[in-house]
């Protein structure tokens, strides 16, 4: 066996499939197709969900200096604001706001901790061929043979591992395309928010970018081509937007399509699908990226104890089904939100009133802010809650009284116990983190009585549990993983 685990390709999926992998101990090799990494800026926005990822690889305070906080967005209509969401109100997280990071610096900042964790890309490799048995996988790397215990899909849209599996990718693409400038734009419009001018005749969107720069991209008009793209951006700019937007130096340019659509499966045998590779839609809200690097991230530690033998083969078969469940989810609601951005007629006077009167109730700022950083998907599971805390959710990570923040508990990548208000019920296990804490904190959860919940490495719930049920308990009891090196950790944060 040439390695335990082979990734293709080495975009932000590809890079944090490898790195998670490294980290725990398996023996990876990480390949793409291009000769160097990718130097375009393509997708610029973090959601919190996904930083929070990133922040377990030691990269939070590299990500703070280098991205450029967004606080709001604001929606127009014929040139006249109709609602704002301020991202400002999120809670539950360390990131308080999404952040704009052009996707050539997050892949940097993920090169790095990829290169911490001993790995490196080979580049100029192509994926020509893929064959697999019942304990390893063949596959031709530009007429090199690599045989490998598990290949993970991470090579984008036109995915050469999904080709060679035979797996479909279906759904439709967008009648209209997409043209983008990214550079130095004269405009009175916040950067540090991004703004969406709607209209029949197509969208305008806005967003700053760190250095001072701003993205403005918007659908083409009828019959542009990839010719004369920044002259397009302006005249679009000219009539969409109410204030001036004047172009001074251009950074990069695009036109690019936009699809809908989904593999049939993630998962054939001992090859999973992850990213674009797996799903792609349409910009709105940017999601694309940050879904694709929790698809890595939850695949990698299930991957890494399934191959060490402390989870069984089924354990990616939930994953498949966990990230399917989220990809529909993403790809049916950027989809809507691409169509509200063009309607007209009744339809348009609908959609403003009705998002006024949202901001104005204060829906908007409750529910989206959440929505966008995917904060609030839940996975579908049965059995018992604590509170909001059941299986699927998502564990909030708010500051402890001792110091940290509830997330910091997960930063060795296991899996953790957290007793809230009481003792714990499982002394005699060798439970890898166990956390005690005080009735104030979890309070702060929305937990009204003791209890105990076990959190997995990607920061949701696996089971909860009222320390007064011990139907519940036994069922907690049993999903408890095998010790998995070194001694336990156990903290406290009870008040004095």
């Amino acid at each position: 066996m040439d390695s335990e685990a082979l990734v293709v390709g080495a975009g932000p999926t590809g890079l944090m499939m490898a790195t998670e992998l490294l980290r725990r101990g398996i023996d990876t090799r990480i390949v793409d197709r291009a000769a160097r990494r990718n130097p375009h800026a393509k997708a610029i926005v973090l959601q919190p969900r996904a930083l929070e990822v990133m922040a377990r690889l030691g990269l939070e305070e590299r990500i703070r200096d280098a991205a450029l906080p967004l606080v709001a967005a604001n929606y127009y209509t014929r040139g006249r604001r109709v609602a704002r969401i301020n991202f400002r109100g999120l809670k539950g997280s360390r990131f308080g706001t999404p952040l704009s990071l052009p996707q050539n610096e997050t892949e940097g900042l993920l090169l790095e901790a990829l290169h911490e964790a001993g790995g490196r890309v080979e580049y100029g490799h192509r994926l020509t061929g893929l064959t697999q048995d019942a304990d390893s996988v063949a596959a031709d790397l530009s007429g090199t043979a690599h045989r490998t215990g598990r290949l993970l899909g991470c090579d984008g849209a036109y995915s050469a591992v999904r080709e060679q599996l035979g797996v479909a990718f279906t759904g439709p693409t967008y009648p209209q395309s997409f043209v983008l400038v990214d550079g130095e734009w004269e405009t009175p419009l916040a950067p540090a928010e991004a703004h969406y001018f709607m209209g029949p005749a197509g969208v305008l969107v806005v967003v700053g970018l760190p250095g001072g720069l701003i993205r403005v991209f918007g659908s083409a008009p009828e019959g542009a081509g990839e010719e004369n793209v920044e002259e397009t951006v302006r005249a679009i700019a000219a009539e969409r937007s109410p204030v001036p937007l004047r172009l001074a130096s251009v950074a990069g340019a695009g036109h690019f399509r936009v699809h809908r659509k989904m593999a049939d499966r993630f998962r054939q045998g001992r090859v999973l699908l992850a990213g674009d590779a797996a799903h792609v839609h349409s910009p709105a809200g940017g999601q694309g990226l940050n879904t694709s690097i929790q698809d890595a991230h939850e695949a990698a530690w299930r991957l890494a104890d399934v191959i060490r033998g402390r989870l069984p083969e089924t354990a990616l078969g939930a994953w498949e089904r966990e990230r399917m469940h989220v990809a529909r989810a993403v790809v049916t609601d950027t989809d809507r939100q691409t169509r509200l951005w063009t309607w007209g007629g009744w339809r348009e006077r609908a959609r403003d009133l009705a998002a006024s009167a949202a901001e104005r109730s204060g829906v908007l700022d409750r529910v989206l802010p959440s929505r966008f950083a995917q904060m609030d998907l839940r996975y579908p599971a049965e059995g018992p809650a604590l509170g909001p805390l059941g299986p699927g959710t998502r564990l909030p990570d708010i500051p402890l009284p001792s110091g940290g923040r509830t997330h910091d508990l997960l930063r060795e990548g296991r899996h953790a116990l957290l007793v809230l208000a009481g003792h714990t019920p499982f002394a005699e296990r060798d439970v890898p983190v166990c956390a005690h804490l005080d009735a104030r904190t979890a309070r702060a959860l929305g937990v009204r009585r003791p209890g105990a919940v076990l959190v997995r490495p990607d920061g949701v719930v696996a089971a909860a549990a009222a320390l007064a049920d011990p139907t519940a308990l036994r069922r907690l009891e049993q999903l408890l993983p095998a010790r998995q090196g070194g001694s336990g950790t156990t903290t406290s944060t009870h008040h004095p």
